[in-house]
């Protein structure tokens, strides 16, 4: 596998286990969910990025989703719960 089998959905949804997870980095779950390295699973992560689907402060390992990556995630599943994602973005989720 390489960077275009790891999904940006696959990527929001590593951000999102991260969040309800304090003990492992979205990497980690990228990582076991896919079998790819630690280097194409932060390469899917930065083109996550560049697409403005997560935002980080110093570290693409501590970052968060942004509306736009709850939008993407909801797309693909009506009633996932995004518990304080839901709560923070209530306002811009239908935008598209």
């Amino acid at each position: 596998m390489s960077r275009k089998h790891v999904t940006d959905e696959m990527v929001c949804m590593a951000y999102l286990l991260a969040f309800d997870d304090n003990n492992k980095w979205p990497s980690d779950f990228l990582k076991e969910s896919t079998g790819e390295c630690e280097k194409v699973c932060f390469k899917a992560m930065e083109r996550a990025y560049d697409k403005g689907y997560i935002e980080c402060g110093v570290s693409l390992r501590s970052g968060w989703l942004t509306a736009k990556g709850v939008r993407l995630l909801k797309s693909f599943d009506k009633d996932l719960n995004l518990g304080w994602y839901e709560d923070r973005y209530s306002f811009d989720i239908g935008k598209r």
